[in-house]
């Protein structure tokens, strides 16, 4: 049995981001193997994240704004950004840019697997994949499953759906994409529709709920084509692609160093925001930080002061707010980004002062989230 450096379990957007960087380092000599299930050699998804400077994966994104549109209640027009860019990156792109990379280093290894088990042993992590095994110093694993049954903590899902549509009349401004769009039926839940314009005839157009049952596909549709029949003035129009999925918003707590040799990535080891869904660019700050620590003093810890745990706390008591619906999503959201131009991207980033939280907050609905707190409270109490 061959042992390597680093085996990276789960090659999707952490794991190849992880190599990505492990390769783009002092680390770049390691011996590493990637074992994933699936080829990724289609566009499975598409990633939006909001960033001010230039990122590592700039030469591939599919589009950038400097502005975006928000329909909320009381609040329609253009948010100001404080700087930054919305960016979006199809997932094929990601897969090329990065499978290009690797290529030039042999002491990366690829195999298409299914993982069965993964383990610490006093010899390193150990790996189990279509019943071959495979040891390393350190395993990198992005399969972990959290548990969402945990009635103590907060499990709301983002589930959502988008058409890729090409349209008949020009009808998107490719310059502006539209953020949130509250005006889609809320039905006592969170729901609204973004859409991000490829130029005057093509765009992406999603419907995305923040609640904890999934749809059926036929409600799905019906929300995008009443939408696209309300709100846009397409003619006739085709589907070219589809897109759907499911991401955790909870704030069940993940070990990211279960054992000594093993570390968890990705949502499995706690990097998707609770409060938003977010995952991407949280991701490539954690990975590179996890890399820059394994660089430089051999121990993968990423180091998370006390303080810094405060947003933890902020999204345990936002996913309480919105989960007991304390208050009307659509108008929850409006107050958020309507109030806060430039700081709610700052916030969500995790990068504000807490001078500049209290003036966010001083925007909120008091009642409300002073209840949140009170539970969430309670809720850590009974759970110890």
């Amino acid at each position: 049995m061959k042992k390597y450096d680093f085996i990276i379990a789960g090659g999707g957007m952490a794991g190849l981001s992880l190599a990505y960087y492990l390769t783009s380092s002092a680390l770049r000599d390691r011996s590493i193997l990637i074992l994933e299930r699936d080829l990724k050699n289609r566009n499975d998804r598409t990633w939006c994240f909001w960033e001010k400077e230039t990122g590592p994966f700039e030469p591939i994104l599919f589009q950038k704004w400097d502005t975006a549109l928000f329909y909320g209640p009381g609040y329609t027009g253009r948010l100001g950004m404080g700087g930054y860019r919305y960016k979006m990156l199809r997932g094929i792109d990601f897969y090329a840019f990065v499978e290009e990379h690797l290529a030039k280093f042999p002491n990366v290894e690829r195999r298409q697997a299914t993982i069965n088990r993964i383990k610490d042993t006093p010899q390193g992590g150990f790996v189990i994949a279509d019943d071959e095994p495979y040891l390393a110093d350190y395993v990198f694993d992005s399969t972990f499953q959290l548990s969402l049954d945990q009635p103590e903590r907060h499990n709301l899902l983002q589930h959502f759906k988008g058409w890729f549509v090409e349209t008949e009349r020009a009808c998107f401004d490719p310059a502006i994409p539209t953020i949130m769009d509250f005006r889609a039926e809320q039905h006592g839940d969170c729901r609204f529709v973004y859409v991000l314009p490829f130029d005057t005839n093509r765009a992406l157009v999603e419907f995305t709920l923040f609640n904890d049952r999934l749809l059926t596909e036929a409600e799905y549709e019906y929300a995008l084509r009443h939408y696209l029949s309300q709100h846009v003035d397409t003619g006739a129009y085709q589907i070219t692609d589809v897109e759907t999925g499911v991401i955790p918003m909870s704030d069940v707590p993940t070990t990211e160093l279960p054992s000594e040799h093993i570390i968890r990535i990705g949502t499995s080891g706690g990097y998707t925001k609770p409060s938003t869904g977010y995952t991407f660019n949280r991701s490539q700050r954690y990975l590179r930080e996890l890399v820059d620590n394994l660089a430089s003093r051999e121990k993968p810890a990423r180091d998370v002061s006390w303080f810094k745990r405060r947003f933890a706390l902020y999204d345990s008591i936002f996913l309480n707010v919105l989960e007991n619906h304390r208050y009307p999503a659509d108008a929850l959201f409006t107050r958020i980004y309507a109030r806060n131009p430039g700081r709610v991207f700052r916030f969500l980033d995790e990068d504000t002062t807490l001078f500049e939280e209290i003036r966010l907050f001083a925007t909120m609905p008091i009642g409300p989230f002073l209840k949140g707190l009170v539970d969430v409270l309670r809720r850590k109490i009974i759970s110890r």
